[in-house]
């Protein structure tokens, strides 16, 4: 289970997949972080499956971060490739590798963004997952 005290850096970034958003919910308000230092990415197969959307949206607003969403089915004309490749986040948070990376969601993703993270320079210690979504 991943809590702020893991934050070992000022800038964090937040990954979620589908109902993985929920520990991520809570630690949003826990972490200790500077104004434009939270990113958030948030994958969810459609626009309804997002929930907390308004939530989120005032929580990152308050400490004035930033959200991305990524909605759509892999395979599809709209994300004909990995939603989460490493182009993605390098694009969506150029500055990756200086944040801690708290990620939760299905067990696959978790397991790609570790190689795909590792691949752009973040090292393992600012690398944390929860395992929520696989009870």
């Amino acid at each position: 289970m991943f809590t702020a005290n893991r934050q070992r850096r000022a800038r964090v970034l937040l990954i979620a997949g589908g109902i993985g958003i929920t520990p991520l919910r809570a630690l949003i308000e826990e972490l200790r972080v500077k104004r434009d230092s939270l990113a958030l990415i948030y994958r969810a197969r459609s626009w309804e499956d997002l929930v907390f959307k308004e939530e989120l949206e005032k929580l990152i607003r308050d400490r004035r971060g930033t959200i991305h969403y990524i909605v759509g089915q892999r395979g599809t004309a709209d994300l004909p490739v990995d939603p989460l490749s490493a182009q993605t986040i390098r694009r969506l948070v150029p500055d990756v590798e200086s944040r801690d990376v708290f990620i939760c969601g299905p067990a696959s993703m978790m397991e790609r963004l570790d190689g795909i993270l590792r691949s752009i320079g973040v090292p393992p210690e600012q690398i944390h997952f929860e395992r929520f979504a696989l009870i």
